[in-house]
Parts: C-alpha cells; structure tokens; sequence
C-alpha cells in the first residue's frame, strides 16, 4: 500500500477515535484498482455502420484497459434444446453480426485495449419468471450439443482475432449441477482457445456452480442490493459492500482463482441501490446516489489481492445530468471509476 494512502487511512482512523467529523466522502482515499480495469461496451447500434471506435477511445480515457462485449444467441423458450443467432434487423432482439464484432475487437486491439467475449442466451418468448438461468430443456443432451456449437462458434472468433478472455457461460443457474456436461465442453474450449477461461454465475448462486475448479477465474454478476432506502448514506453503502465482501471472500478461500465481478451496475435514479438489477424503474433522475455506489464499491473492494478484475455495465450513450440510464459516461460515476482506475 502506498505510504500516503497509509498515512491516510490513520489520519482518518484517528479522527473517528476522537469523535470528530471525517473529511468529504470524495477526500476518503480508495484503494488500487483491480488488474482487469474493465466495463461493457454496449453493442446496441442499430444502425449496421455505426462505429464504436470513438466510444473506445473515451473510455481509454476514464482509465479503462478491458472491454467487455457481450454477444446474444436466441433459443425460443426456456424448454427449447436449440440455440440459434439473430439475424441482424435493426430491433433489441439481435445478435451482432461476426464482422461487426470482429470490427471493435481490432478497434480495441489498436488502442492497446484488452477484450473479453461473452456470449449470453437468450428468449424470444417468456412468461413472468423465465430467464436463462431456469432453463428446462426438453432434452439436456441435445441442448448442451447446441450450447456447445454457440460456444465453440465464439471460441474460434476469439482464438483467431486475439481476445484475452472467454465466457462459457453466464446466470445459467439450473444447469449449473451438470458437472460433467460442463467439464467436457471446457476441454474442448481450451483445446481451440488459448486464453483465458470464466463462468458468470448470479450473484445469489454462485455457491452452487460445480466446476470452478475447471476455470481460470471465477465470475459473477454483482446486483446485489445494499440498502432498503432511497437516499442512503455513503457510511450505510460502504458497510453494505464490505459485509458482502467479508461474505464473499469467505467462502472463495476454497478456490485459488481470483473473482471477477462481470457485471455490476446502477441506474441513475433515486434508489438505485435498492434493486439495481431493474432496468425498468422510473424513478427520478439521482446522479449522485449513482456515484455513491461506485465509490462504495470500490472503497470496499480496493487493493483486494482475491480481485482480478471488474466489469461495470453499461458504457452507451451520452449519458449527463439527465441520463436515467447504467452509463457513467459524463456524470459524478465516471469521475469516481476514473479516479479508482487511475492509480497504479
């Protein structure tokens, strides 16, 4: 730790001992930042020449070193046994053509940018409830043959193109006993790709994945919820995230990879702590509880060996003062992950 932040920290230590007021939520110093200084870029263009270079570019400046692009295959419902891409329609219901893909992956790599890829399933059709990870196919044998076709398919995309890490999979929580289905598709992955490997699990079952073991890192989405009120205090924030973390490391101790938190995010809205999984709130715009959030995180988090990375969701769009959405871009959030992913 360096002697400054050191000699901080028993500044602050010291003021609480004696009862006196703690210096500005902004003046509390945080800790390193993690290896794997990453957020999403969101591939949400629905116009088939945009080009996300310049998106690149302005988040190299916010001290981002690892892009995270997540690409979607469909399969009907949560019974289906097969997985399919989406041709490219200019709609939310999608799959980002290979040579677009391949496009910001060479982006990326110009800029010194390390990228991950990450496919995701999903459903054309579901009822309340249905998502991917309450999966029930039909036949568990022919599904997995497709997942492993959709996986492969990325695999060799990345093998070819230089992307530093791969998913297997993510918040697919009823599958995720089928040990033995998901050791044989790994061996294959690492027989076509030599980077590195991940699972995604949700952040309230990861406990039940069984085959981390087999991976390079731990992976899990991070929306938990930290208060049960609008408005809370940085102090009510940060004693959150630290019990979460006490809980998390805890139980890691028995793996020797180190955790990547693959998603986590707020909405820039009142009370986006509470539930910052739901992307459909309307509350009102609350830039500030949004930063609250980030720098809660990553005062807890920071300079935390068991961390190897974070992927904060969601870079897209202009984001500013009355942007509701997960973007930081040009608002207090992106100022405390530049501050975070700054240091050294």
């Amino acid at each position: 730790m360096p002697i400054m932040i050191f000699f901080r920290i028993l500044v602050i230590t010291f003021l609480l001992n004696l009862g006196l007021a703690l210096p500005a939520v902004a003046e509390i110093p945080l800790g390193s930042p993690p290896l794997q200084k990453g957020m999403t870029l969101g591939l949400f263009s629905k116009e088939a020449n945009y080009s996300y270079y310049e998106d690149l570019k302005e988040m190299q400046n916010y001290g981002i070193t690892h892009i995270l692009l997540v690409v979607s295959w469909y399969q009907q419902d949560i019974y289906s046994t097969e997985l399919k891409p989406m041709e490219f329609d200019h709609a939310d219901a999608m799959t980002i053509p290979d040579a677009k893909l391949i496009e910001v992956i060479q982006q990326a790599n110009s800029l010194g940018l390390k990228t991950s890829l990450f496919p995701i399933i999903r459903l054309m059709q579901r009822k309340s409830g249905e998502w991917r990870g309450v999966l029930k196919p039909k036949d568990i044998a022919q599904w997995f043959l497709s997942y492993e076709n959709f996986i492969l398919h990325y695999a060799n995309l990345a093998k070819t193109h230089g992307v530093a890490m791969l998913s297997v999979g993510s918040e697919l929580g009823s599958l995720e006993k089928e040990k033995d289905r998901w050791i044989a598709l790994i061996q294959k992955v690492r027989v076509i790709f030599p980077g590195k490997l991940i699972y995604s699990a949700n952040w309230d079952h990861y406990q039940k994945v069984t085959f981390w073991d087999q991976l390079d890192y731990i992976g899990m989405t991070a929306y938990y919820e930290l208060t049960k009120i609008k408005n809370p205090t940085y102090t009510q924030l940060i004693n959150s995230w630290r019990n979460i973390r006490n809980h998390l490391l805890q139980w890691k101790q028995q793996y020797k990879q180190p955790l990547i938190f693959t998603e986590i995010g707020y909405l820039s809205i009142d009370g986006t702590n509470i539930y910052p999984w739901n992307y459909f709130a309307k509350e009102k715009v609350d830039l500030e509880e949004q930063a609250l959030c980030y720098r809660a995180f990553a005062r807890a988090w920071g300079s935390m060996p068991q961390l190897g990375g974070v992927y904060f969701w969601v870079w897209w769009g202009n984001g500013g003062a009355q942007d509701k959405s997960y973007t930081p871009h040009n608002k207090p959030a992106g100022k405390v992950m530049k501050e975070w992913y700054g240091q050294s």
